[in-house]
């Protein structure tokens, strides 16, 4: 049997932001992680971070993902939020507080 996927992508697309989120759900303190809502990004400026907004929610953390013309927010289930957190800071997908 196939280990079972921890991360749900609700949209079909070859994606960088896919690679990250599935690096992010083999962490060994999250439990799921889900896509949400996908915005088009507007204007052309470069973002400071892969991941510009990390806050806090019941099941664990609701991160925003700034990719190549969309703004991706995901869902990061997790009982160790500040272990995660600081997870994606060590891999640079965050910017420095």
């Amino acid at each position: 049997m196939p280990p079972r996927r921890r991360t749900h992508h609700k949209h079909s697309s070859g994606k960088a932001y896919r690679r990250l989120l599935d690096r992010l759900a083999d962490h060994e303190a999250v439990h799921r992680v889900a896509t949400g809502r996908v915005k088009p990004r507007m204007g052309s400026g470069r973002p400071v971070a892969t991941i510009s907004k990390v806050r806090r929610v019941e099941s664990g953390l609701s991160i925003t993902i700034n990719a190549e013309g969309a703004v991706i927010e995901a869902y990061v289930v997790t009982d160790r939020p500040e272990e995660v957190t600081r997870f994606m800071d060590a891999q640079g997908w965050t910017a420095r507080r």
